[in-house]
């Protein structure tokens, strides 16, 4: 859960078992994984992507115009250093009238304070915000994200709001997304996370999420960019979302082509060079993680096994691989690939 202060306003909480640290550890610069195209109380959906950008990068630009309802409060805002950036309008309890707002901070005390999102909700006693955040960087989805604010992605009867968020890390989990909900006057958080895509898989009528899994962003001596990934496929159930990967198999069939595909295409670039195989360990990686998100550990363990023990061009190279397939028989690999188990809540 994350913790709230008397106004609403959230801190981080500890780090989940998705989360990789913020330093990459290795020699190349990427904030996305390689193999991917790019609880709080309110009782509206929100949802917060991932993207890095500087506030100072952005132009200025005229504020947005809000209705007459929310006019005065903006203005408050603005007297006291809050410029309205962005703003979504809408009832997201199908009751209330509420603005879901992105304001820039005039002079933040650090970085971390220059953006803040607020969600205020307008009553006959006036306006009233219900929920507050500070943070480096926010804005609401520009992608095709955009499609979903102000609907109800999940079929609980409200309504979703999509805003991109950055810590100002350089890590995949330091740009999460975040997915709010506001019922009975009160802001609840429903899923965070390296989101990386919101969609109906099933044609169930309710949008599941694919959430990167970043728990071996940092391994070992790869480069950041040869980072291994895969995709984890949370659906909602029973008022939460939780993990079903195995639910679509489907998706990782077609995943599991995709970077098979990669592993080939990396081959060419081994040689006898020290780290010439950074590509292809991380490709090959990958597919073993994807193909335990089905469940299947052991064959994922032999995949990763078969392919490590190909294209090897030099004595360090094989001995660098064969930790690798150690770790994942028995090291700490080996315990992630269980950790996370069906019918587990998304962890934020």
């Amino acid at each position: 859960m994350l913790r709230r202060n008397a106004y609403g306003e959230s801190s981080r909480p500890l780090a989940p078992p998705w989360k990789a640290s913020s330093q990459n550890g290795g020699r190349g610069d990427s904030a996305f994984p390689a193999n991917q195209p790019m609880n709080h109380t309110i009782a509206t959906s929100l949802i917060v992507l991932s993207l890095v950008i500087c506030p100072a990068a952005r132009p200025q630009s005229s504020p947005p115009r809000v209705s007459s309802r929310f006019a005065e409060e903006v203005r408050r805002l603005a007297a006291e250093g809050l410029r309205l950036k962005e703003a979504v309008e809408a009832s997201l309890d199908g009751r209330s009238s509420h603005l879901a707002a992105i304001f820039e901070r005039a002079k933040p005390k650090s970085p971390n304070e220059s953006n803040e999102l607020r969600i205020i909700e307008a009553s006959d006693q006036g306006q009233t915000t219900i929920f507050r955040r500070s943070e480096f960087f926010f804005s609401f989805a520009s992608n095709e994200q955009s499609a979903r604010n102000a609907t109800d992605i999940n079929g609980d009867g409200l309504k979703e709001i999509i805003v991109q968020s950055s810590s100002g890390g350089n890590c995949w989990s330091c740009n999460p997304t975040e997915i709010y909900r506001v019922k009975n006057h009160k802001a609840e958080l429903i899923a965070a996370g390296p989101i990386s895509r919101i969609a109906d898989l099933d044609g169930d009528g309710q949008a599941d999420l694919l959430v990167a899994d970043s728990r071996w962003e940092v391994y070992g001596d790869l480069s950041h960019a040869a980072a291994p990934s895969s995709l984890m496929i949370y659906a909602w159930r029973d008022g939460r979302y939780v993990y079903a990967s195995r639910d679509f198999p489907a998706f990782y069939k077609s995943e599991i082509e995709r970077l098979k595909g990669e592993v080939e295409g990396t081959r060419a670039a081994i040689t006898e060079e020290e780290f010439s195989d950074d590509a292809y360990i991380g490709r090959a990686v990958s597919l073993a993680i994807t193909i335990a998100q089905l469940g299947d550990v052991e064959r994922a363990i032999a995949e990763l096994q078969s392919v490590l023990n190909s294209s090897v061009r030099s004595s360090a190279q094989r001995k660098r691989r064969a930790a690798i397939i150690e770790d994942f028989k028995s090291g700490e690999s080996a315990k992630k690939l269980r950790e996370i188990k069906y019918g587990d809540p998304l962890p934020f």
